[in-house]
């Protein structure tokens, strides 16, 4: 296992009066950093996710650890963009500044499908839904940032990205089929997906300079994502990481890191590995500026129905 640096009292300064949104915050890293995030004493933490049972087991374990933090879930489906909008609105609605906007929620190394609006499912889930979510939440995030001097966007990426399709990075003219190439075309879709959110992460830093932008890698440890694979998804998982697996209790603390990191001490748009630590994992294609605007236009146009 490896040994980080990461102290909650030294590295998170105490969050009072902020208001935090955590997508796929009922289970996983997502709830784990919630529950982390709530002993900091923010105002509020949104968490959402499909599971309203896991939501409330997430709320008591707050409530009983004797936080003052009010936590709220908000059913939200990333497979369908209606939803992810409504759970946009919801907070529009609801709160007059936005803090911190973590894009946790994901999917990994899943069969061929396509989500109801009709994308390829980790593309789908992993980053259009969370574009559609930022897009939406940015104005409020702008307006944050005015009145209280900061804000924070925090795409979770993954070094998995490292397989993404070698000719092409992400390969736009197939994101809406189901992209089943071969046996492990599973997780070219994931990687896919992946580099997504870094460069989609690095494009924010770069067009909203005003929002500090910190893309994390969780780091590689047990969570539902990989307990949930077949024997074959698993070796590939723990080979690929062999002297970089996390205990259990590890994998959420470089996300809880990036909420707290003072701002002179970190790099917009950066790459974070667990604890804090600029990547030297790119590829060619976490740099290419060609294929980084792309994705943004891309993207604009498809959300362009969403943000009317």
């Amino acid at each position: 296992m490896v040994k980080l640096d990461f102290d909650l009292k030294r590295d998170v300064p105490e969050l009072t009066g902020k208001v935090i949104l955590i997508t796929g915050g009922t289970n996983g890293l997502g709830a784990a950093a919630a529950k982390m995030l709530a002993s900091r004493n923010p105002a509020k933490i949104y968490i959402t996710g499909r599971n309203e049972p896991s939501a409330q087991r997430v709320i008591t374990d707050i409530k009983s650890s004797g936080s003052s933090t009010e936590v709220a879930w908000l059913r939200s489906d990333h497979t369908d963009l209606a939803s992810v909008k409504a759970t946009a609105d919801a907070i529009l609605a609801k709160e007059s500044r936005l803090d911190v906007l973590m894009a946790n929620a994901g999917i990994m190394a899943l069969p061929p499908g396509l989500t109801k609006d009709g994308y390829e499912l980790h593309f789908g889930i992993n980053h259009v839904a969370h574009a559609l979510l930022i897009r939406k939440l940015l104005p409020l995030l702008q307006k944050t940032v005015k009145e209280h001097g900061e804000a924070r966007i925090i795409p979770i990426s993954s070094l998995a990205l490292v397989l993404a399709p070698r000719k092409h990075g992400i390969v736009f003219d197939e994101l809406r089929t189901t992209q089943d190439y071969w046996m492990l075309g599973k997780w070219q879709r994931y990687a896919q997906s992946k580099l997504a959110n870094l460069i989609y992460g690095r494009e924010l830093a770069r067009r909203y300079p005003e929002i500090l932008t910190l893309i994390v890698d969780p780091g590689p440890s047990n969570t539902g994502l990989v307990s949930s694979l077949g024997f074959l998804d698993k070796m590939i998982v723990y080979l690929g990481n062999i002297n970089r697996f996390l205990d259990d209790d590890q994998g959420h603390w470089c996300q809880v890191w990036a909420v707290g990191v003072p701002k002179d001490k970190a790099k917009q748009g950066e790459f974070y590995e667990p604890v804090g630590k600029p990547t030297d994992g790119y590829t060619h294609w976490c740099l290419d500026q060609k294929l980084a605007e792309r994705l943004w236009d891309w993207t604009e146009e498809e959300l362009k129905p969403w943000l009317a």
